[in-house]
């Protein structure tokens, strides 16, 4: 997911997307110069065979398919992984430009 927020760290938009190619990189929501954003990538952590078992990513065959499970590859994994079951609940956070985190927006603090 790609996030852009403005200079307050409002939530003005955001890209969907676990694995983001280079097509998304460019995308952009709001004006450049009043917008910033944050990419939250995600990363396979778990692989299943077709009959649902765990396999160990060294020992994955070429010519299978496989169920991946994934995780995201943040400090704010917990918030990101309820945002994934719920997107909406995104636009109740806000980005704390100082701490470089989302917070709730009725968190007080400087942002």
């Amino acid at each position: 997911m790609i996030i852009f927020y403005d200079q307050t760290g409002q939530i003005v938009g955001t890209v969907e997307g676990r694995i983001h190619p280079p097509e998304h990189l460019k995308m952009w929501v709001g004006d450049r110069e009043k917008t910033e954003r944050v990419i939250v990538e995600w990363e396979p952590s778990q692989y299943f065979d077709q009959k649902g078992n765990k396999v160990e990513k060294s020992k994955l065959e070429k010519d299978k398919t496989y169920n991946v499970e994934f995780e995201p590859n943040c400090a704010q994994k917990e918030l990101f992984r309820e945002i994934d079951k719920n997107p909406s609940l995104l636009y109740e956070y806000k980005f704390d430009i100082k701490k470089k985190e989302f917070i709730p927006k009725n968190t007080k603090g400087n942002v």
